[in-house]
């Protein structure tokens, strides 16, 4: 694999290839804002492979060695003679063709990613978009989707900062994206405000009467190793690290 084709594998992709996904369910109000995630489809992430490697590339699928928790699949890539594999995984529904259709394709996207395809959506920021309610669905605002094509279009041109927006609220903007990556084509999802509430809630008992006691922040930043200044915009990475410790705390075995 040259230099020119592993170029060409991270190139970012058109921003009208960008898709989002309303995370959270925010509360009813005049202004409501929920967070979003920033995707792209597995049929763009093949059409990609034909352009870049046309007739160099194939996909095998096969059971995980080893498997915990949701349905998993193994995608095992090839691109011009070279193997990289990786796992999708997905969340059982009431549709289970659907759910196997997922599972390829995120097994699909997972490995792609091993080759910087798609690596480009890990500079994008964290965003709560401005949303509205149809029945029980939320949808977002026109004015949202508005924003979020120019946030695309300024992510991928490699913009050093961002405007403000009006239907949009974004931190943690990474211009750079990350030098390394490894799973799947979404940006990281924040664990947003409902499950920050539950955490401040276990925190603020769990560090009554102790030296943190008043610094949940403070706490979770050293647990994380970045500064936090909201519970609500932890990745659910960090939100898991943080619930191994709580657990530790709880046994009394500290930081160990």
């Amino acid at each position: 694999m040259n230099a020119e084709l592993v170029a060409a594998l991270r190139r970012p992709f058109s921003s009208d290839l960008i898709r989002w996904k309303v995370q959270t369910n925010p509360k009813e109000g005049a202004e409501a804002f929920a967070v979003v995630v920033v995707y792209v489809d597995a049929r763009t992430v093949a059409a990609h492979l034909d352009d870049v490697a046309p007739g160099q590339w194939s996909a095998t699928y096969h059971a995980p060695p080893v498997t915990v928790g949701h349905p998993a699949l193994e995608c095992r890539l090839t691109v011009a003679g070279v193997t990289r594999a990786d796992v999708g995984t997905v969340e059982p529904s009431k549709n289970a063709d659907s759910d196997t259709k997922d599972l390829y394709s995120d097994a699909l996207k997972r490995a792609a990613v091993q080759f910087g395809v798609g690596a480009f959506l890990y500079r994008f920021p964290q965003i709560k978009a401005q949303v509205e309610k149809f029945g029980n669905t939320w949808y977002l605002t026109r004015q949202a989707q508005v924003d979020l094509n120019a946030l695309a279009q300024a992510v991928i041109q490699g913009a050093e900062r961002l405007p403000k927006y009006a239907a949009l609220k974004v931190s943690g903007y990474n211009p750079g994206g990350v030098a390394s990556v490894s799973g799947s084509t979404s940006a990281p999802l924040t664990i947003g405000d409902e499950r920050a509430a539950k955490i401040h809630r276990v925190l603020g008992a769990l560090l009554k009467g102790t030296p943190d006691e008043g610094d949940a922040y403070g706490l979770v930043s050293r647990v994380v190793n970045r500064r936090v200044d909201s519970l609500s915009d932890l990745r659910v990475d960090e939100a898991e690290l943080l619930g191994q410790y709580v657990n530790r705390m709880k046994k009394g075995e500290g930081a160990a």
